[in-house]
């Protein structure tokens, strides 16, 4: 699995794990004029049936505190709809563990290191210095996890933090809110996902990560990434996921299947039985689950909804720094 797959996750897995921050960091007293003066960010659909409206907005799981507050079109659907859905409510900090230790893992007396090759291991020790982190914070680590880890740790020296993910702040809307926050998946579903890859993928996946932030390429990924969804730019995003999986031929059909396909399906299922429950929910996930053929807007629409983009123009994307 190469490093664009790792990267890739940001926006299609992780919402805002392991270090999601449901909080509001808005000064309240100019918390209105920042709402008006908030441009469009991310992707955001209006879903209808009946007298049925679910709201679709596709978040990004890093970001800085420059990006809120979201604008107020996004703001007050949030407040009239009855529910927020999101992928994972990574806040749930036990739960979060319990996941860990059952997936992340490697068993009782086994190292990270003892699963590597020499060169690896080395390679491996550099770049955890590099980023000022103790080596032994991923010795229990699988494979894929410390992969994770360090693409995330690459991404916060980049300036992006997963403490700001768009996720967290919605949660942290909707508690102030008093709305309730369901999820539309499972730490076990999230983390399962990856325990399943055999070893040698999970190895060949670390190596990518690796290389990645060796090059310097981590920074320049995150930026186009970043840079399209704060220009709302579905077509950019679509684009460059399909760089990152056509890219991956070993792994790229796996990502494209288990990450997106059956994970999209599973989720406007689960979308429709809210709906049908009778709730208006506001649904929260990764962007790129937005995109394509195959995202949750084309899946809804083929199945009678109608599915209204609530921010058609997109801005020309521009480099983020």
């Amino acid at each position: 699995m190469s490093f664009r797959a790792c990267w890739l996750l940001l926006f299609c897995f992780m919402a805002g794990w392991p270090s999601a921050r449901a909080e509001s960091t808005l000064p309240a007293p100019d918390i209105h004029a920042q709402i008006d003066a908030a441009p469009t960010r991310g992707l955001f659909y209006a879903v209808h049936r009946g007298t049925r409206t679910a709201y679709l907005f596709g978040t990004i799981h890093v970001g800085r505190p420059d990006f809120f507050p979201l604008e107020r079109r996004a703001t007050e659907a949030l407040a009239d709809s009855s529910t927020l859905a999101v992928e994972l409510d990574a806040t749930q900090a036990e739960t979060m563990r319990a996941a860990m230790r059952r997936h992340a893992l490697l068993p009782d007396g086994e190292t990270l290191g003892a699963r590597l090759s020499p060169a690896l291991r080395t390679r491996l020790a550099a770049q955890l210095d590099a980023l000022g982190m103790p080596q032994r914070s991923i010795r229990a680590y699988k494979p894929w996890m410390a992969a994770l880890t360090l693409t995330l740790a690459g991404v916060q020296q980049s300036g992006f933090d997963g403490a700001y993910a768009t996720d967290g702040y919605l949660i942290g809307l909707a508690r102030g809110l008093h709305k309730p926050v369901v999820e539309l998946e499972s730490a076990d579903e999230q983390l399962g996902l990856f325990d399943t890859l055999p070893r040698t993928d999970q190895t060949a996946f670390l190596d990518e990560a690796l290389r990645s932030l060796e090059n310097g390429k981590l920074a320049d990924d995150t930026r186009a990434l970043v840079s399209a969804w704060l220009a709302g730019d579905a077509r950019a995003l679509e684009r460059l996921a399909a760089v990152s999986l056509d890219e991956n031929p070993r792994s790229g059909p796996w990502m494209q299947q288990k990450l997106f396909v059956e994970r999209n399906y599973r989720m406007a299922e689960r979308i429709e039985r809210l709906l049908a429950d009778g709730q208006s929910p506001f649904v929260a996930v990764g962007a790129l689950h937005l995109v394509g053929p195959n995202g949750l807007p084309a899946l809804l629409a083929a199945r009678g909804y109608r599915v209204v983009n609530l921010y058609p123009a997109s801005r020309t994307t521009k480099e983020t720094r």
